[in-house]
């Protein structure tokens, strides 16, 4: 009976895993925020010193293309949570990642994703502000 009882929790822990809105959504809106600031830290980090951008250049396409989202967010995020909130959140450490023979984009995509959840949570898609 035990083994049957372990078996079912086990189903129903992956089914939740795999089900819609579970994972990051659920995580705490200052943990989504803190990790984006790691992802885009690590992406700016490897498209300056693995790929030779120069800083001011990278900064400025990165900006360009997050830069009015990431302020909606941020301006959301600190009305609830408060700005000292946000501060720690994004005073996360990370370790540097490697450079590999080839880009890796994946840190810029996760960002983007989670940018993307804290806009769906905030009710921010479609909203440009400049």
């Amino acid at each position: 009976m035990r083994i049957v009882a372990a078996a079912l929790l086990l189903l129903m822990a992956a089914a939740a895993a795999a089900a819609p809105g579970t994972g990051w959504s659920r995580a705490s809106d200052l943990s989504v925020y803190g990790s984006m600031h790691v992802f885009a830290r690590t992406a700016l980090d490897q498209e300056m010193l693995c790929a030779g951008v120069a800083p001011g250049r990278a900064s400025a396409r990165w900006e360009r293309r997050f830069g009015w989202r990431q302020q909606a967010v941020t301006a959301a995020l600190t009305q609830r949570y408060g700005a000292a909130a946000l501060a720690r959140a994004r005073a996360t450490w990370a370790p540097p990642v490697a450079c590999g023979d080839v880009p890796d984009p994946q840190w810029r995509s996760r960002y983007e994703q989670l940018l993307r959840l804290l806009e769906i949570r905030f009710r921010l898609t479609g909203e440009r502000r400049r």
